[in-house]
């Protein structure tokens, strides 16, 4: 019997049509919820971005809340690799001001690329236990305390995670009003970059 090869330009399993699918609406979800927030989102206006019938939006979302919770994962996923990047292998004090350069750096590249999940965190406060945000919050606070003690600050976990947490907050909320524009943009960059290193000198010493 003569084997056959697969034809070419066959159709991708369904796991991966299913990833695109869920990919397309997670993009569109950010930018709808970017522009006029999580409770005026219409998933109509989503499937709309997203090239599908709202039926087949709630194939695998059934209410602007799951979206909202998919969007905090995504974000989290995105955000994990460029700050751990950006912290591993601090050993010292003297490295942590160029360490928080690049974090702020990379948040700010992060804010244009996820604005629906900017948007909502100012809807849904990341503090509080339910909101969707709150894991990734949770997840980036540990992060850090953990590279300040890598880099020989010695304070109590819960003072420095009171630290963590008002910088956190600080980048959030200043690059959710953050103008578009790139020189206004790079000037409020780089005031953020000034008033974390001074807060955190002034917190746990000289940083470089």
């Amino acid at each position: 019997m003569t084997s056959r090869t697969p034809a070419a330009g066959r159709r991708e399993p369904q796991q991966g049509r299913s990833r695109e699918t869920v990919d397309r609406i997670l993009t569109a979800a950010d930018q709808e919820i970017g522009e006029v927030g999580l409770a005026a989102a219409s998933t109509t206006r989503i499937a709309r971005r997203a090239g599908l019938s709202v039926g087949a939006l709630y194939r695998f979302f059934h209410d602007k809340d799951a979206i909202a919770v998919a969007l905090a994962r995504q974000y989290l996923h995105d955000v994990t690799q460029p700050y751990v990047e950006a912290i591993s292998g601090l050993t010292s004090r003297g490295q942590l001001g160029a360490a928080l350069d690049l974090v702020v750096d990379r948040a700010a590249a992060l804010r244009l690329d996820h604005p629906g999940y900017y948007r909502l965190t100012e809807e849904l406060a990341p503090e509080l236990d339910d909101s969707p945000a709150h894991q990734v919050r949770e997840r980036l606070i540990g992060l850090f305390v953990d590279a300040l003690v890598a880099s020989g600050v010695d304070e109590p976990e819960a003072d420095l995670r009171r630290v963590v947490e008002l910088c956190i907050e600080t980048v959030r909320h200043t690059l959710v009003r953050a103008p578009v524009e790139p020189a206004e943009r790079e000037a409020v960059v780089a005031e953020l970059k000034r008033m974390l290193a001074s807060y955190l000198t002034a917190r746990v010493g000289e940083l470089a």
